[in-house]
Protein backbone atom coordinates (compact mmCIF):
# COMPACT_ATOMS: atom_id res chain seq x y z
CA UNK A 1 0.00 0.00 0.00
CA UNK A 2 1.69 3.06 -1.08
CA UNK A 3 0.75 6.99 -0.34
CA UNK A 4 0.67 8.62 -4.16
CA UNK A 5 -0.76 12.17 -2.59
CA UNK A 6 -3.02 13.90 -0.16
CA UNK A 7 -5.37 16.83 -0.71
CA UNK A 8 -7.68 18.24 1.57
CA UNK A 9 -11.29 18.44 0.59
CA UNK A 10 -12.54 21.92 1.83
CA UNK A 11 -16.36 20.63 1.63
CA UNK A 12 -16.31 18.41 4.47
CA UNK A 13 -13.19 19.46 5.97
CA UNK A 14 -11.25 16.03 5.58
CA UNK A 15 -8.10 14.83 4.29
CA UNK A 16 -8.51 12.98 0.91
CA UNK A 17 -5.55 9.96 0.35
CA UNK A 18 -4.76 8.29 -2.65
CA UNK A 19 -3.53 5.45 -1.87
CA UNK A 20 -2.25 2.45 -4.63
CA UNK A 21 -2.67 -1.25 -3.33
CA UNK A 22 -2.69 -4.55 -4.74
CA UNK A 23 -5.59 -7.26 -4.69
CA UNK A 24 -3.88 -9.25 -1.94
CA UNK A 25 -3.69 -5.78 0.56
CA UNK A 26 -7.29 -4.87 -0.46
CA UNK A 27 -8.89 -7.96 0.51
CA UNK A 28 -7.36 -8.67 3.67
CA UNK A 29 -9.74 -5.87 4.89
CA UNK A 30 -12.61 -6.02 2.27
CA UNK A 31 -14.64 -8.92 4.31
CA UNK A 32 -14.12 -7.78 7.00
CA UNK A 33 -15.20 -4.52 6.18
CA UNK A 34 -19.23 -6.18 4.69
CA UNK A 35 -19.08 -8.77 7.38
CA UNK A 36 -18.52 -6.29 10.52
CA UNK A 37 -21.37 -4.14 9.36
CA UNK A 38 -24.49 -5.60 9.23
CA UNK A 39 -26.63 -2.13 7.84
CA UNK A 40 -23.58 -2.04 4.60
CA UNK A 41 -25.35 -1.82 1.85
CA UNK A 42 -26.01 -5.51 0.20
CA UNK A 43 -25.42 -6.85 -3.00
CA UNK A 44 -27.67 -5.47 -6.26
CA UNK A 45 -29.16 -8.32 -7.74
CA UNK A 46 -29.61 -6.58 -10.99
CA UNK A 47 -26.87 -5.83 -13.67
CA UNK A 48 -25.53 -9.59 -13.42
CA UNK A 49 -23.91 -9.50 -16.40
CA UNK A 50 -22.04 -6.47 -16.23
CA UNK A 51 -20.37 -7.80 -12.77
CA UNK A 52 -19.98 -11.33 -14.59
CA UNK A 53 -17.80 -9.10 -17.47
CA UNK A 54 -16.15 -7.53 -14.32
CA UNK A 55 -15.19 -10.53 -12.46
CA UNK A 56 -13.54 -11.88 -16.16
CA UNK A 57 -12.15 -8.53 -15.95
CA UNK A 58 -10.23 -8.95 -12.93
CA UNK A 59 -9.09 -12.03 -13.27
CA UNK A 60 -7.47 -11.00 -16.57
CA UNK A 61 -5.83 -7.79 -14.45
CA UNK A 62 -7.75 -4.44 -15.65
CA UNK A 63 -8.22 -1.65 -13.80
CA UNK A 64 -11.11 -0.85 -11.79
CA UNK A 65 -12.38 3.65 -11.04
CA UNK A 66 -10.57 4.06 -7.87
CA UNK A 67 -12.46 2.66 -4.95
CA UNK A 68 -13.48 4.91 -1.67
CA UNK A 69 -13.44 4.76 1.52
CA UNK A 70 -13.28 6.54 4.84
CA UNK A 71 -11.95 5.72 8.39
CA UNK A 72 -14.68 7.00 10.64
CA UNK A 73 -12.28 7.12 13.66
CA UNK A 74 -10.32 10.12 13.87
CA UNK A 75 -6.61 10.46 15.17
CA UNK A 76 -5.66 7.61 13.30
CA UNK A 77 -3.10 9.13 10.75
CA UNK A 78 -0.49 11.72 11.17
CA UNK A 79 -1.56 13.16 8.29
CA UNK A 80 2.25 15.51 8.20
CA UNK A 81 3.69 12.20 7.73
CA UNK A 82 1.30 9.18 7.05
CA UNK A 83 3.29 6.02 7.54
CA UNK A 84 2.38 3.61 4.68
CA UNK A 85 2.55 0.63 6.92
CA UNK A 86 0.64 1.50 9.65
CA UNK A 87 -2.09 2.94 7.62
CA UNK A 88 -2.63 -1.15 6.08
CA UNK A 89 -2.22 -2.30 9.90
CA UNK A 90 -4.90 -0.34 11.07
CA UNK A 91 -7.31 -0.56 8.60
CA UNK A 92 -6.97 -4.20 8.67
CA UNK A 93 -6.90 -4.68 12.23
CA UNK A 94 -10.04 -1.89 12.90
CA UNK A 95 -12.35 -2.65 9.74
CA UNK A 96 -15.24 -2.05 12.22
CA UNK A 97 -13.90 1.73 11.82
CA UNK A 98 -13.84 1.63 7.73
CA UNK A 99 -16.97 2.21 5.04
CA UNK A 100 -16.90 1.64 1.69
CA UNK A 101 -18.39 5.46 0.09
CA UNK A 102 -18.00 3.88 -3.30
CA UNK A 103 -17.43 0.96 -5.11
CA UNK A 104 -18.71 -2.11 -2.84
CA UNK A 105 -20.39 -3.70 -5.82
CA UNK A 106 -16.93 -3.79 -7.75
CA UNK A 107 -15.59 -4.94 -3.83
CA UNK A 108 -18.19 -8.45 -3.70
CA UNK A 109 -17.31 -8.84 -7.39
CA UNK A 110 -13.32 -8.97 -6.55
CA UNK A 111 -14.22 -11.27 -3.51
CA UNK A 112 -15.89 -13.72 -6.10
CA UNK A 113 -13.27 -13.47 -8.35
CA UNK A 114 -10.71 -14.17 -5.59
CA UNK A 115 -12.67 -17.39 -4.84
CA UNK A 116 -12.70 -18.51 -8.20
CA UNK A 117 -8.66 -18.07 -9.16
CA UNK A 118 -7.69 -19.68 -5.63
CA UNK A 119 -8.99 -22.81 -7.06
CA UNK A 120 -6.65 -22.23 -10.28
CA UNK A 121 -2.60 -22.93 -10.24
CA UNK A 122 -1.01 -21.08 -7.76
CA UNK A 123 1.53 -19.12 -9.34
CA UNK A 124 -1.74 -17.80 -11.25
CA UNK A 125 -3.19 -16.95 -8.06
CA UNK A 126 -0.12 -15.19 -7.00
CA UNK A 127 -0.23 -12.70 -10.40
CA UNK A 128 -3.93 -12.15 -9.70
CA UNK A 129 -3.29 -10.78 -5.83
CA UNK A 130 -0.48 -8.70 -7.20
CA UNK A 131 -3.14 -6.78 -9.54
CA UNK A 132 -2.62 -3.24 -8.59
CA UNK A 133 -6.00 -1.06 -7.53
CA UNK A 134 -6.46 2.79 -6.42
CA UNK A 135 -8.24 3.47 -3.22
CA UNK A 136 -9.35 6.98 -2.18
CA UNK A 137 -9.88 7.02 1.68
CA UNK A 138 -10.92 9.80 3.55
CA UNK A 139 -9.79 10.39 6.94
CA UNK A 140 -10.43 13.24 10.03
CA UNK A 141 -14.27 13.24 8.25
CA UNK A 142 -17.61 13.42 10.21
CA UNK A 143 -20.47 11.42 9.58
CA UNK A 144 -22.14 14.21 8.30
CA UNK A 145 -19.12 14.91 6.11
CA UNK A 146 -19.38 10.55 5.01
CA UNK A 147 -23.35 10.74 4.24
CA UNK A 148 -22.56 14.04 1.84
CA UNK A 149 -20.11 11.91 0.11
CA UNK A 150 -21.78 8.62 0.02
CA UNK A 151 -24.72 10.59 -1.70
CA UNK A 152 -22.54 12.38 -4.11
CA UNK A 153 -20.80 9.47 -5.40
CA UNK A 154 -24.16 7.31 -5.73
CA UNK A 155 -26.05 9.59 -6.47
CA UNK A 156 -26.43 8.21 -10.65
CA UNK A 157 -26.50 4.81 -9.92
CA UNK A 158 -29.37 2.79 -8.09
CA UNK A 159 -28.98 4.28 -4.64
CA UNK A 160 -29.28 2.85 -1.15
CA UNK A 161 -32.08 4.69 0.43
CA UNK A 162 -30.76 7.91 2.29
CA UNK A 163 -32.64 6.30 5.43
CA UNK A 164 -30.66 3.67 5.01
CA UNK A 165 -26.82 5.37 5.02
CA UNK A 166 -28.16 7.02 8.23
CA UNK A 167 -28.93 4.18 9.66
CA UNK A 168 -25.40 2.74 8.75
CA UNK A 169 -23.78 6.13 10.00
CA UNK A 170 -25.71 6.43 13.12
CA UNK A 171 -26.05 2.49 14.63
CA UNK A 172 -23.35 3.59 17.23
CA UNK A 173 -25.68 5.59 18.64
CA UNK A 174 -27.65 2.65 19.59
CA UNK A 175 -28.29 2.24 23.19
CA UNK A 176 -26.39 5.29 24.13
CA UNK A 177 -27.90 8.22 25.71
CA UNK A 178 -28.29 11.78 24.38
CA UNK A 179 -29.49 14.41 26.70
CA UNK A 180 -31.56 11.62 29.33
CA UNK A 181 -32.67 10.14 26.17
CA UNK A 182 -32.01 6.40 24.61
CA UNK A 183 -32.14 5.16 21.34
CA UNK A 184 -33.35 1.69 21.31
CA UNK A 185 -34.58 -0.88 18.29
CA UNK A 186 -37.93 -2.05 18.12
CA UNK A 187 -37.22 -6.00 17.79
CA UNK A 188 -36.97 -6.78 21.48
CA UNK A 189 -39.93 -4.68 22.13
CA UNK A 190 -41.60 -0.75 22.33
CA UNK A 191 -39.70 1.80 23.40
CA UNK A 192 -41.33 3.09 26.68
CA UNK A 193 -40.78 6.94 26.02
CA UNK A 194 -41.79 7.07 29.81
CA UNK A 195 -38.37 5.95 30.39
CA UNK A 196 -36.99 8.27 28.01
CA UNK A 197 -36.63 5.90 25.28
CA UNK A 198 -36.82 6.56 21.46
CA UNK A 199 -37.03 3.91 18.69
CA UNK A 200 -33.87 4.79 16.75
CA UNK A 201 -35.75 3.99 13.36
CA UNK A 202 -38.40 7.10 14.19
CA UNK A 203 -35.46 9.34 15.17
CA UNK A 204 -33.44 8.56 11.86
CA UNK A 205 -37.23 9.29 10.17
CA UNK A 206 -37.64 12.24 11.49
CA UNK A 207 -34.07 14.00 10.68
CA UNK A 208 -34.74 12.08 7.03
CA UNK A 209 -37.37 14.22 6.95
CA UNK A 210 -35.56 17.29 8.11
CA UNK A 211 -33.02 16.67 5.39
CA UNK A 212 -35.44 16.35 2.51
CA UNK A 213 -38.18 18.90 4.05
CA UNK A 214 -41.22 16.24 3.52
CA UNK A 215 -42.92 14.59 6.40
CA UNK A 216 -43.62 11.69 4.32
CA UNK A 217 -41.84 8.46 4.97
CA UNK A 218 -39.06 8.14 2.06
CA UNK A 219 -38.38 4.31 1.99
CA UNK A 220 -37.11 3.80 -1.50
CA UNK A 221 -35.35 7.09 -2.65
CA UNK A 222 -35.06 7.60 -6.30
CA UNK A 223 -32.36 9.53 -7.90
CA UNK A 224 -34.24 13.09 -7.95
CA UNK A 225 -34.99 12.25 -4.17
CA UNK A 226 -31.17 12.03 -3.49
CA UNK A 227 -30.63 15.44 -5.31
CA UNK A 228 -32.53 17.53 -3.62
CA UNK A 229 -31.73 16.00 -0.33
CA UNK A 230 -28.17 17.50 -1.35
CA UNK A 231 -29.00 21.23 -1.91
CA UNK A 232 -30.22 21.17 1.52
CA UNK A 233 -27.32 19.52 2.70
CA UNK A 234 -25.20 22.22 0.85
CA UNK A 235 -26.77 24.65 2.94
CA UNK A 236 -25.53 22.96 6.69
CA UNK A 237 -22.29 23.15 8.66
CA UNK A 238 -20.48 20.14 8.39
CA UNK A 239 -18.62 20.18 10.87
CA UNK A 240 -21.13 19.88 13.05
CA UNK A 241 -23.05 16.47 14.03
CA UNK A 242 -26.29 17.47 12.61
CA UNK A 243 -28.29 14.48 13.33
CA UNK A 244 -27.38 15.07 16.87
CA UNK A 245 -28.17 19.20 17.26
CA UNK A 246 -31.52 17.59 15.38
CA UNK A 247 -32.46 14.98 18.08
CA UNK A 248 -31.06 17.36 20.81
CA UNK A 249 -33.44 20.09 19.54
CA UNK A 250 -35.72 17.41 19.41
CA UNK A 251 -35.73 16.27 22.81
CA UNK A 252 -35.82 19.87 23.98
CA UNK A 253 -39.48 20.12 22.50
CA UNK A 254 -40.92 17.03 23.74
CA UNK A 255 -39.65 17.36 27.27
CA UNK A 256 -41.24 20.68 27.57
CA UNK A 257 -44.65 19.40 25.76
CA UNK A 258 -44.48 16.84 28.80
CA UNK A 259 -43.92 19.58 30.99
CA UNK A 260 -46.62 21.67 30.01
CA UNK A 261 -49.30 18.54 30.26
CA UNK A 262 -47.83 17.74 33.72
CA UNK A 263 -47.62 14.17 32.05
CA UNK A 264 -51.42 13.83 32.10
CA UNK A 265 -52.51 10.39 31.40
CA UNK A 266 -55.59 11.04 29.48
CA UNK A 267 -58.46 9.03 30.84
CA UNK A 268 -62.10 7.10 29.86
CA UNK A 269 -63.95 10.36 31.61
CA UNK A 270 -61.26 12.94 29.17
CA UNK A 271 -62.29 10.64 25.82
CA UNK A 272 -66.03 10.94 26.87
CA UNK A 273 -65.78 15.14 27.22
CA UNK A 274 -63.98 15.08 24.24
CA UNK A 275 -65.95 12.67 22.29
CA UNK A 276 -62.72 10.78 21.13
CA UNK A 277 -62.79 7.28 20.16
CA UNK A 278 -61.93 4.57 22.63
CA UNK A 279 -58.14 4.18 21.14
CA UNK A 280 -56.65 7.28 20.87
CA UNK A 281 -53.31 8.42 19.28
CA UNK A 282 -51.54 8.39 22.66
CA UNK A 283 -53.24 8.56 25.89
CA UNK A 284 -50.03 11.36 27.34
CA UNK A 285 -47.72 13.80 25.41
CA UNK A 286 -45.04 11.12 26.26
CA UNK A 287 -46.43 8.55 23.73
CA UNK A 288 -47.95 11.29 21.31
CA UNK A 289 -44.43 12.93 21.09
CA UNK A 290 -42.21 10.13 20.80
CA UNK A 291 -44.13 8.49 16.90
CA UNK A 292 -42.61 8.58 14.26
CA UNK A 293 -45.30 11.24 13.08
CA UNK A 294 -44.60 13.87 15.17
CA UNK A 295 -40.63 13.10 14.70
CA UNK A 296 -41.55 13.50 11.06
CA UNK A 297 -43.43 16.12 10.96
CA UNK A 298 -41.24 18.45 12.99
CA UNK A 299 -38.40 17.54 11.07
CA UNK A 300 -39.95 18.72 7.92
CA UNK A 301 -41.75 21.65 9.70
CA UNK A 302 -38.04 22.47 10.71
CA UNK A 303 -36.94 22.34 7.60
CA UNK A 304 -39.03 23.88 5.27
CA UNK A 305 -38.79 27.11 7.99
CA UNK A 306 -35.44 27.60 7.81
CA UNK A 307 -35.66 27.25 3.88
CA UNK A 308 -37.99 30.26 4.64
CA UNK A 309 -35.90 32.17 6.77
CA UNK A 310 -38.27 31.75 9.51
CA UNK A 311 -35.31 30.27 11.23
CA UNK A 312 -31.83 30.22 11.27
CA UNK A 313 -30.59 26.99 13.17
CA UNK A 314 -31.90 24.44 15.58
CA UNK A 315 -31.00 26.99 18.33
CA UNK A 316 -33.78 29.02 17.63
CA UNK A 317 -36.46 26.64 18.50
CA UNK A 318 -34.51 26.08 22.05
CA UNK A 319 -33.65 29.57 22.77
CA UNK A 320 -38.06 30.30 22.87
CA UNK A 321 -38.90 26.68 25.02
CA UNK A 322 -39.45 28.85 28.45
CA UNK A 323 -41.49 31.08 26.87
CA UNK A 324 -43.41 28.08 25.31
CA UNK A 325 -44.09 27.15 28.86
CA UNK A 326 -44.75 30.27 30.73
CA UNK A 327 -47.69 30.89 27.80
CA UNK A 328 -49.18 27.72 28.51
CA UNK A 329 -50.51 25.58 30.68
CA UNK A 330 -52.92 22.30 31.14
CA UNK A 331 -53.28 19.68 28.78
CA UNK A 332 -56.85 20.93 26.98
CA UNK A 333 -54.43 22.15 23.53
CA UNK A 334 -53.51 18.17 24.03
CA UNK A 335 -56.93 16.82 24.31
CA UNK A 336 -58.05 18.66 20.88
CA UNK A 337 -54.75 17.33 19.26
CA UNK A 338 -56.84 13.91 20.16
CA UNK A 339 -59.93 14.51 18.58
CA UNK A 340 -58.27 16.24 15.54
CA UNK A 341 -56.11 12.95 14.85
CA UNK A 342 -59.37 10.88 15.67
CA UNK A 343 -60.96 12.73 13.17
CA UNK A 344 -57.93 12.03 10.66
CA UNK A 345 -57.98 8.51 11.47
CA UNK A 346 -61.68 8.12 10.31
CA UNK A 347 -61.28 10.13 7.03
CA UNK A 348 -58.02 9.70 5.76
CA UNK A 349 -56.86 6.97 3.09
CA UNK A 350 -53.77 6.90 3.97
CA UNK A 351 -53.65 7.50 7.79
CA UNK A 352 -49.86 8.00 9.11
CA UNK A 353 -49.49 10.02 5.78
CA UNK A 354 -52.38 12.22 6.92
CA UNK A 355 -50.97 12.39 10.70
CA UNK A 356 -47.56 13.37 9.56
CA UNK A 357 -48.79 16.49 7.47
CA UNK A 358 -50.78 17.26 10.25
CA UNK A 359 -47.87 17.21 13.18
CA UNK A 360 -45.97 19.23 10.08
CA UNK A 361 -48.16 21.91 10.13
CA UNK A 362 -48.71 21.64 13.90
CA UNK A 363 -45.06 22.71 14.60
CA UNK A 364 -45.08 25.00 11.71
CA UNK A 365 -47.95 27.50 13.80
CA UNK A 366 -46.18 26.92 16.79
CA UNK A 367 -42.78 27.98 15.94
CA UNK A 368 -43.36 30.68 13.14
CA UNK A 369 -42.73 34.06 14.96
CA UNK A 370 -45.05 35.66 11.92
CA UNK A 371 -47.80 33.20 13.07
CA UNK A 372 -51.21 33.77 14.99
CA UNK A 373 -50.66 30.36 16.78
CA UNK A 374 -46.62 31.39 17.62
CA UNK A 375 -46.01 29.43 21.09
CA UNK A 376 -49.54 28.84 21.66
CA UNK A 377 -50.39 25.27 22.08
CA UNK A 378 -54.18 25.19 21.86
CA UNK A 379 -54.08 27.77 18.50
CA UNK A 380 -51.31 25.75 16.61
CA UNK A 381 -53.21 22.92 17.08
CA UNK A 382 -56.54 24.54 15.47
CA UNK A 383 -54.78 26.21 13.14
CA UNK A 384 -52.11 23.66 12.14
CA UNK A 385 -55.37 21.20 11.19
CA UNK A 386 -57.17 24.00 9.31
CA UNK A 387 -53.86 23.94 6.95
CA UNK A 388 -53.77 20.48 7.09
CA UNK A 389 -57.68 20.57 5.94
CA UNK A 390 -57.12 22.89 3.50
CA UNK A 391 -54.58 20.65 1.51
CA UNK A 392 -56.51 17.63 1.31
CA UNK A 393 -59.91 18.64 0.82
Amino acid sequence: MKIMSKIYDQRINSWNLYVESTFREYLKFAKKIIENNELQRKRVKTSKTIYSLLKSDLQKGCIMPPLVLAITKTGVVDIQTPDEGKLLEYITENSENVLILDGLQRTYTLIDADKEMKERELKEYERFLDNKLRLEIYIEINKFGILYRMLTLNTGQTPMSARHQLEMLYSNMLDTEIDGIKLVTDKDGKADPDENEFIFKNAIEGFNSYMNRNELPLDRQDILDNVKMLEHMSDENVSEDLFKEFLETYINVFTTLREITGNHIVTDDDLQEYQIGESPFGKKASKIFSSSQALTGFGAAAGKMKDLEIIKSFENIVDVLEKLKENNDGYAWMMDMLLKLDTIKSSSKKIGNAQRMFFQYFFRELFNLESDSYLRLEAAVENGYKKYYSQVN
